[in-house]
């Protein structure tokens, strides 16, 4: 779907109660763009590009619900702030495409008219007015942030410059063989945050763009925390860490913005472990999806959560014990899944009936799923797992085919993450993590430097570095920074 613009609607001395600037590249030129509006619509413009729209029309486009302009505004406001937008086509004298970065590929198109009197189209190449890009690079941050990555990183889409540059903490302490064994995160506030967990039971916060620790909350835990997630909750304008402590089936929930503990779930499961839990939003009401692991052998049982701490609702189905869970949401479909990483194979549920949409199976019994990934590839939804029997799977997410498999050996298997469409990372049993070329299964470097198995790893975007790496490994004090030096 896209959106033109109302030429009609645009008076060029119109009352604006909000006005952003805003930077996109294309081909190695930077265009200005403005984000306006006014108590009935919002403006984004490009010298003499122009579309007009109100929280209606946004609501048509994004299939997202928007009650006010405010809201609409806010929705795209996020999308610049966040990077979320590109340009995607310019025809000259005619129209430009920006490009919401979703699943849906939802377009944005400015029409153009040569009666609009807006600001400067574009800069220049890069290359031909350096002088002129320091300039701006003083005056404008988010200029300064992606002028900085496109002069180091344009059209490198190669990991193999990878290395490990420090370690980040050393007190640092994972118990279980998990993933996300920690969160890395920008904050609501603009921080770069990692949040991770020490022998003694503590959550610690750390500035990655400081390199400094913020915060230490001791002794809220009972027993050794596994996992964390985070949540942005757009909506109260807050960052959201879930903490668990596996063994004792606690979750703890805090706002970031001041640290308190605003949700406390205990004894979630009467036998087992809570391996793994994430949030689900759904109609602006959040969630917490649990897992359990059972050694006795009863059945899966996934557990839904209200913030009133209420149980919602129970989906139960074969004896499983489950590892990883996560929650995937289909923009086209408009639907969301309940993803299981189990002993046997991978599971999805259709999170309303609450019945499995598919088993993820390739006779890989006994093979402990830890990590999974769900990827739009050029319209095809795909599924990457990572398993203790050292093979990466990929399926097709609605069809439930399997694609390809990728054999690593003589090593077992845990988190998985992605550089970019063509290369995989998986971190490794053998104590190293594998740069994989997706297309070829090749494994084209292993990453050293880990004592013991390396668990979760997470690409980051680092003001100083660029595209970075973090990584955790079982019983170790240090979290370890990569940097691509290509």
């Amino acid at each position: 779907m896209e959106f033109t613009s109302n030429s009609n609607n645009y008076k060029e001395k119109i009352n604006l109660t909000n006005y952003q600037e805003y930077y996109l590249i294309k081909e190695n030129i930077i265009y200005k763009i403005a984000i306006e509006k006014n108590d009935e619509e919002i403006f984004i413009k490009c010298k003499n590009y122009l579309i007009s729209f109100n929280h209606k029309d946004l609501s048509l486009l994004t299939k997202e619900k928007f009650n006010t302009i405010n809201k609409a505004y806010e929705f795209i406001f996020n999308i610049f702030e966040e990077n979320k937008i590109i340009i995607k086509n310019i025809i000259i004298n005619k129209e430009i495409i920006l490009l919401i970065n979703n699943e849906r590929e939802t377009k944005i198109t400015l029409k153009y008219n040569k009666e609009y009197k807006n600001i400067n189209f574009s800069i220049n190449d890069i290359n031909q007015i350096k002088n002129e890009i320091i300039s701006l690079k003083e005056e404008n941050k988010i200029l300064k942030d992606e002028i900085n990555k496109l002069k180091k990183y344009h059209g490198n889409n190669n990991p193999n410059g990878v290395n490990l540059l420090s370690n980040i903490s050393k007190d640092s302490y994972v118990d279980f063989i998990l993933d996300n064994t920690f969160v890395v995160f920008k904050s609501i506030n603009d921080i770069l945050y990692l949040i991770y967990s020490n022998k003694k039971k503590s959550i610690i916060c750390y500035d990655l763009n400081e390199k400094r620790k913020i915060n230490e909350l001791k002794n809220y835990h009972k027993e050794y925390i596994t996992n964390f997630r985070h949540y942005l909750d757009k909506i109260n304008k807050r960052d959201l860490i879930m903490s668990i402590s596996c063994k004792n089936n606690n979750i703890k929930i805090w706002n970031v913005n001041n640290w308190e503990c605003i949700l406390n779930l205990t004894n979630i499961n009467k036998q087992g472990y809570l391996l793994s839990s994430c949030f689900l939003n759904q109609n602006n009401n959040i969630y917490i999806i649990t897992s359990n692991y059972n050694n006795t052998g009863n059945s899966e049982l996934i557990k839904i959560f209200g913030f009133d701490s209420k149980k919602i609702k129970e989906i139960q189905n074969s004896n499983e014990k489950t590892y990883f869970i996560d929650i995937y949401y289909d923009n086209i479909l408009s639907k969301y899944y309940i993803i299981t990483g189990n002993y046997n194979f991978t599971k999805s549920y259709d999170y309303e009936n609450n019945n499995i949409y598919h088993i993820f199976n390739d006779n890989n019994s006994g093979s402990y799923i830890k990590s999974i990934i769900i990827k739009n590839y050029k319209g095809i939804i795909k599924l990457i797992e990572s398993c203790n029997d050292g093979i990466i799977r990929i399926f097709n997410f609605h069809s439930g085919l399997l694609l390809n498999k990728i054999q690593i050996t003589n090593a077992m298997l845990c988190g998985i993450c992605l550089w970019n469409e063509n290369y995989l990372f998986v971190g490794c049993s053998d104590k190293t993590i594998k740069i994989i070329e997706i297309k070829s299964g090749l494994i084209v470097k292993s990453l050293t430097g880990h004592n013991n198995w390396v668990l979760t790893i997470k690409k980051i975007f680092h003001k100083e570095y660029g595209e970075c790496l973090i990584s955790q490994n079982w019983k170790e004090s240090e979290i370890k920074l990569w940097i691509n030096d290509n």
